[in-house]
């Protein structure tokens, strides 16, 4: 492997990053170049093979733009990074001034790609747009002149701010502002996700804001981008992968001068030991000697011992301390508990909540040994991750990651994550129930971030609501855990949640930094328990039930049934309004009169769309009002009574031939009618009627109880017809089916 370069720049390389349709994704340019002693093009070191699909993300054909921050191991140091930013863009060929031989298609895809050795991944996207666009608008991606000036100048920027602002530079362009507008209280629960170190892919595209989504959340942790991100794309993998360098002779080399050190201790202490052997002889007291052979002999054996397995020590120290801070003594918890019982049990101002934060928010991190180192030691963070990294993260050596993707097949292998985050719709898939219970918000995790939702929605330039504001109050809130953490009173850990706070100190980050802690006294003087805690109220409970219904899996089911449930009903009465809205039209428009109902030969009228239904039907046996012929009329109506406005009833009635006004009269007043007689009724009425019984049997009261106890689909079609043969031979009279 080729050693590193001497001088090392902020910048170390510029690229050119292209699409052809026969060779996949390559880089076409590369300043310095990539592999020493080359051209620069269409070439890469074996450690970056994959280079280029990071610099052009998977569905990135779907976008005109988009940028990209990754991260990749040093090719010449096993503990150090490199950081990444891809500017993609994508134009027509009709823009293109010169087009070669190889762009078949009608558009062209590229990136162009800086890394660099700090995680300034804001700072050079405002560099790199601007220098992607100029390389695009020139329409010749032959001149390369551009790129090699951007190069010199970008790097000559950063080596003079270096020394003035140093710190300024990591935080721009990650906007806390739009991810707590957009996750709201759960950007509290991915706060406390990535102190967890547990593996979790994060699916987005396009994949800019889950690049910021990432290294947003990173850089609320104190002091984390700027001297914990060193190793975030570092493994030692159990055996080589193509995507990874290969430091094989580095290691081989570090054991070697391991074991030889080895050696010469054990050769010191053998010399030792016979030193003072050959001096305890000399003296010629047996007691002496006794002494003088226990003593050497023990001693510089345990120290040889210690020298040489260095680790088992600490190991036995290691879980001291964690008894220690897990369970405290009772009786120094006690008088702890009794000088704090005020603070746990007071009101939860505003006022006195945001002094008691802001106290913690103005000590300086160093002070409390910041940051946490999440990612070190197999521990890994990549904002975006390709297809051919997919086996790099089930090596045992990586023992968590936090990895964002825009590939669906990082989805269907559900066995790669523990929790997998949709940024598009802010929801954390959390399929493991013990997990899921660490990451409940206890109320006052709600109350903080309830707190910082309020002040965000009205910010305020460089004050409440600002970018470095939200970054204070997280420093506060961390501040406050570790406390918690290290503080012998168990109940302290209530506030954080119980299950979080137990996970938490069985992590590999919270140990190292437990071997590195302030000193008592230094926790002793900050305010005890949860900045936000309190009493309860009505708002809390509100909070805590409405973060309920949208985390936890009963809640999602409630919310899908109610939103099941109101779809079906608001369609049911869309139904019954249109129902009632034609009935009631139905009934409110009048039927068409006839003139001539009477009168021999006039044949049925029938109205459907109204639903009124009239018919008559006379039959005229001779001329002349003398002879008195039989005529039935039949006719179909609607009861029109408000109790009978459900009831389409079919009566028979029967009477001798009147004059139209008395048959009028009798249409107004059914009580008058001579018989009703019900069509829907058993056979036994119909067979009465045609034996010859009058049909005047029946009174008016019990023919009106009877029209209303009848229903429409009665079969009427039948009977009508057998009744009408049997009145035409008995007395005239009119048969009405209502």
């Amino acid at each position: 492997m080729a050693s590193e370069p001497e001088n090392k720049p902020p910048i170390l390389h510029i690229l050119v990053v292209g699409f052809h349709h026969k060779l996949g994704c390559q880089v076409e340019f590369s300043h310095p170049p990539l592999v020493a002693g080359s051209s620069g093009r269409n070439e890469c070191p074996s450690g970056w093979k994959y280079l280029p699909t990071l610099a052009l993300p998977d569905g990135s054909h779907n976008f005109m733009e988009d940028t990209v921050f990754f991260n990749l191991p040093s090719l010449f140091e096993p503990a150090a990074s490199i950081y990444g930013v891809s500017c993609y863009r994508q134009i027509p060929v009709e823009k293109l001034k010169i087009r070669t031989a190889d762009v078949t298609r009608s558009t062209v895809q590229k990136s162009v790609c800086i890394l660099a050795r700090l995680p300034i991944y804001g700072y050079i996207e405002v560099k790199l747009a601007l220098i992607a666009d100029a390389f695009f608008d020139q329409g010749d991606f032959s001149c390369t002149e551009l790129l090699v000036k951007a190069y010199q100048q970008l790097n000559a920027c950063l080596l003079d701010e270096e020394t003035h602002r140093p710190l300024r530079h990591f935080h721009v362009g990650l906007s806390l502002r739009e991810i707590v507008l957009h996750w709201r209280h759960k950007s509290l629960m991915l706060f406390k996700l990535l102190l967890l170190q547990r593996r979790v892919v994060c699916f987005g595209s396009p994949v800019r804001g889950m690049c910021v989504l990432i290294l947003g959340m990173a850089s609320l942790i104190p002091r984390l981008l700027e001297k914990g991100f060193q190793e975030v794309a570092c493994v030692r993998t159990s055996r080589p992968l193509s995507p990874m360098p290969d430091f094989t002779d580095s290691l081989q080399r570090e054991a070697e001068a391991v074991a030889e050190a080895e050696i010469e201790a054990d050769v010191v202490a053998e010399a030792e030991d016979l030193t003072v052997v050959s001096s305890a002889a000399s003296a010629g007291s047996q007691c002496c000697n006794s002494s003088g052979n226990t003593s050497p002999h023990t001693t510089p054996n345990s120290q040889s011992h210690d020298s040489s397995c260095p680790t088992t020590t600490p190991t036995h120290n290691e879980l001291q301390r964690v008894d220690s801070t897990e369970s405290g003594t009772s009786a120094g918890g006690a008088s702890k508990r009794n000088g704090r019982s005020s603070s746990l049990t007071r009101e939860a101002s505003v006022d006195t909540l945001a002094s008691n934060l802001a106290a913690l928010c103005a000590i300086n991190p160093d002070e409390y040994r910041a940051p946490v180192s999440i990612f070190a030691s197999g521990n890994l963070c990549l904002p975006y991750l390709s297809l051919p990294y997919m086996d790099l993260l089930s090596d045992p050596m990586v023992l968590s990651y936090i990895i964002g993707t825009s590939n669906v097949l990082f989805q269907q292998k559900r066995q790669l994550a523990d929790v997998l985050v949709d940024i598009e719709a802010a929801n954390l898939d959390v399929h493991d129930p013990e997990l899921r219970r660490q990451l409940v918000l206890s109320t006052e995790d709600l109350r903080f971030m309830d707190y910082i939702l309020k002040h965000v929605q009205t910010p305020k330039e460089d004050a409440e609501g600002s970018e470095y504001w939200i970054r204070e109050q997280f420093q506060g809130y961390i501040l406050a855990l570790l406390r918690a953490a290290v503080a012998p009173d168990i109940k302290d850990n209530d506030h954080f949640n119980p299950h979080f706070m137990s996970a938490f100190k069985r992590t590999q980050c919270y140990q190292e930094w437990f071997d590195v802690r302030p000193d008592p006294e230094f926790f002793e003087a900050l305010p005890a328990g949860h900045p936000f805690s309190g009493t309860l109220s009505v708002a809390d409970m509100k909070l805590k039930l409405a973060q309920t219904m949208q985390n936890s899996e009963s809640g999602r089911k409630i919310n899908q049934a109610v939103n099941n449930t109101s779809r079906a009903v608001g369609g049911a009465i869309s139904q019954a309004k249109g129902a009632l809205s034609s009935w009631w039209s139905s009934i409110t428009t009048a039927p068409a009169n006839s003139t001539g109902g009477m009168a021999s030969g006039s044949g049925a009228d029938s109205d459907s769309n109204q639903n009124h239904s009239h018919m008559e039907d006379s039959i005229d046996g001779g001329a002349g009002p003398s002879q008195q012929p039989q005529e039935i009329s039949v006719t179909f109506q609607n009861h029109k009574d408000e109790a009978e406005l459900d009831v389409a009833g079919v009566s028979i009635h029967m009477a001798s031939q009147l004059s139209e006004d008395s048959l009028e009269e009798a249409q107004e007043s059914p009580q008058k009618s001579q018989g009703i007689v019900e069509i829907g009724r058993e056979a036994e009425l119909l067979d009465k009627v045609s034996q010859g019984e009058p049909a005047t049997t029946a009174t008016p009261a019990q023919a009106q109880t009877q029209s209303q106890s009848l229903r429409s689909g009665c079969g009427s079609d039948l009977a009508l017809s057998n009744v009408a043969s049997s009145t035409v031979d008995h007395n005239n009279g009119d048969v009405f089916i209502v």
